[in-house]
């Protein structure tokens, strides 16, 4: 295949906006880590109310309703 050739891979030019993309990327990375050291508390306590409303949503397609306290 020709995608895997070295030279073939060598001659690609990368379009400026996707090597922007891709900075943005090591970005977000860097902040996300700075957050999991500084704010473990408040991260997890995000996660579990994200975790509840895609439990409540899923449910309402599927026509199930459930009290807030029980998902939880």
């Amino acid at each position: 295949m020709k995608s895997f050739s070295t030279n073939y891979l060598a001659s690609l030019a990368i379009p400026h906006h996707l090597v922007s993309i891709i900075r943005q990327i090591g970005e977000y990375k860097g902040k996300q880590d700075l957050y999991k050291k500084q704010a473990p508390e408040m991260l997890e306590n995000l996660r579990h109310v994200a975790m509840i409303q895609s439990t409540e949503s899923s449910n309402r397609l599927e026509g199930i309703t459930a009290d807030i306290k029980r998902i939880g």
